[in-house]
């Protein structure tokens, strides 16, 4: 069995929580993994763009995910202004989703289909705390992958549903 420790954490979601989870576990030293059902990142966001959000951009930008961008000269948006959810993707999640730290690690049209442990059934739970996750993705038209992973964070949102 492999050593939880060694593997990435998976991250569900690439939307404003998602992103700035990996950008919180970059900085602690971890290795995110982020899988998105979307074709693209903020893709739920995109859905209601053209909707002006009732919080400022104060409370739109995660500390270590600006961190990340300054690097790169991105500039913050005027933090008293209202964004519409258009402009939080492509003013804050597109330019993180692109920075070197994450641009490879981010998966989209990944959706996460089934989250268990691995080696683990409604009958066996000796050694459940010390298995790594093992998450089964749905890409490329259907295609099933396997990949295994320390923690899961689920940032999905329910958007969807």
């Amino acid at each position: 069995m492999t050593s939880p420790e060694s593997l990435p954490v998976a991250v569900i979601g690439a939307g404003p929580v998602g992103l700035a989870a990996a950008a919180h576990l970059l900085e602690r030293g971890l290795d995110p993994l982020v899988f998105e059902a979307g074709p693209t990142v903020g893709a739920a966001i995109r859905q209601w763009g053209h909707v002006r959000v009732f919080s400022t951009w104060k409370y739109n930008l995660d500390a270590a995910s600006v961190r990340l961008l300054e690097p790169s000269g991105w500039e913050a948006p005027r933090p008293t202004a209202l964004p519409y959810g258009s402009q939080i993707v492509s003013e804050y999640l597109e330019p993180l989703a692109a920075t070197p730290e994450l641009k490879d690690r981010i998966r989209t049209g990944a959706r996460v289909v089934a989250v268990t442990r691995q080696g683990m059934d409604k009958g066996r739970s000796q050694g459940r705390d010390s298995a790594p996750f093992l998450l089964r993705i749905e890409h490329d038209g259907g295609k099933v992958t396997e990949v295994l992973a320390r923690a899961v964070v689920d940032t999905s949102g329910t958007w969807g549903t």
